[in-house]
């Protein structure tokens, strides 16, 4: 809607901008006393949580006309928000501590209410971030070859986060030229180096040739692909890239009988990660330890549905889960539900980094119409 333009602009340039946490960009912008003066996350949130706001108060009328969506999706909502309220007040110390979680839940409500109205239109302005991710790594690749951003990051500190975040601005945004975005954002992602996106793009090749989405369009994006991969394999960078932290040589060390199951292996092939889960897994409370917005240290749990459930309980860990499979068989976003899922295996990204994205594409996939398949029209 012509009348929403600005909104979307707005709005949409905040949910761009949340998940880019660059160490280089934040430097330039803190003092000598070490003060950061400027953070770009916090400036996209701020104008998410008041373009959202300003919108609903303005345009209550659209709001209301869209509806709240069917009760199997409202339910599972109210559950998730309901858990972050209650958990901050048993786990919390001071007032503010205890009352942010539920004001962040309402506030993400808002975004999906807003994400009714305004539609795919919203990430629009995930494009040109999805360049500039995909170009930086291409980039740093090339004058870095073989090691992983890991090392060298580019658009976002946190580099599986940024091959999540590139692959996301790619399937959400449907149309006549997607399947150009798509060849930008697999290349920019295959010299991420992250391992957790051969994964995601395993999964969602698997979809594609399940729905038969192929034609000229696709032929030519994989030809890209492969032979990208191709060179840099014949060039000796291809094996270093993605086995920085020797996940790789001990997996196949134990398929091989050359190394016994142990929790010091699986905590090599998880590159830390099985530990964290076990420990959080012993002790799990009904309502959680306490949700914490964006915490991105490499200690916590590295998957979606266990980091909800040690944050903020079991009831919304599987209200969360069976929430998120039914969008990926309702909605008409297949990919881009399939992809989110696949994200939410190894890593936490999705519920910290990138919190509002998972808000905002329900609501917007909920008013789908058009098919999102990729390259059979």
């Amino acid at each position: 809607m012509a009348t929403n333009r600005w909104y979307t602009v707005v709005i949409g340039l905040g949910i761009a901008v949340i998940p880019i946490h660059n160490l280089w960009f934040t430097n330039l912008f803190t003092n000598s006393k070490g003060e950061t003066l400027f953070f770009l996350p916090a400036f996209g949130w701020l104008l998410l949580i008041m373009g959202t706001g300003m919108f609903i108060l303005n345009k209550w009328f659209q709001v209301k006309e869209s509806g709240f969506g069917p009760l199997s999706v409202i339910i599972p909502m109210a559950i998730i928000i309901l858990s972050m309220g209650i958990s901050g007040l048993l786990n919390a110390d001071s007032l503010k501590d205890k009352v942010s979680p539920l004001f962040m839940g309402v506030s993400l409500f808002g975004v999906y209410l807003m994400a009714r109205v305004i539609g795919q239109s919203l990430f629009r302005a995930l494009v040109p971030f999805v360049i500039l991710g995909a170009v930086l790594s291409l980039i740093l690749g090339i004058l870095h070859p073989g090691v992983p951003a890991s090392e060298n990051p580019g658009l976002i500190t946190n580099y599986c986060a940024c091959a999540g975040f590139i692959i996301i601005g790619a399937l959400v945004n449907q149309g006549k030229w997607q399947w150009v975005l798509c060849i930008v954002a697999l290349v920019g992602v295959l010299f991420i180096g992250a391992l957790e996106s051969v994964f995601i793009v395993g999964v969602l090749a698997i979809a594609i040739m399940w729905r038969r989405d192929y034609d000229r369009r696709f032929l030519i994006t994989a030809s890209v692909v492969f032979g990208l991969v191709t060179v840099w394999a014949l060039l000796g960078f291809l094996w270093p890239l993605f086995t920085g932290n020797d996940n790789v040589s001990v997996l196949a060390a134990i398929l091989t009988g050359k190394s016994s199951i142990s929790y010091d292996t699986l905590t090599d092939v998880s590159s830390g990660r099985w530990l964290p889960i076990v420990n959080a897994m012993k002790d799990i409370q009904i309502f959680g330890h306490g949700y914490s917005l964006g915490t991105a240290s490499g200690g916590i749990v590295h998957n979606v549905p266990l980091i909800i459930v040690h944050q903020i309980g079991p009831i919304a860990g599987v209200a969360w889960l069976f929430l998120t499979v039914y969008l990926a068989i309702k909605t008409r976003w297949h990919y881009a539900w399939i992809g989110l899922l696949a994200m939410c295996v190894f890593d936490h990204y999705i519920w910290t980094q990138l919190t509002p994205y998972w808000w905002a594409m329900a609501g917007a996939s909920l008013v789908a119409t058009k098919s999102d398949l990729i390259f059979r029209r």
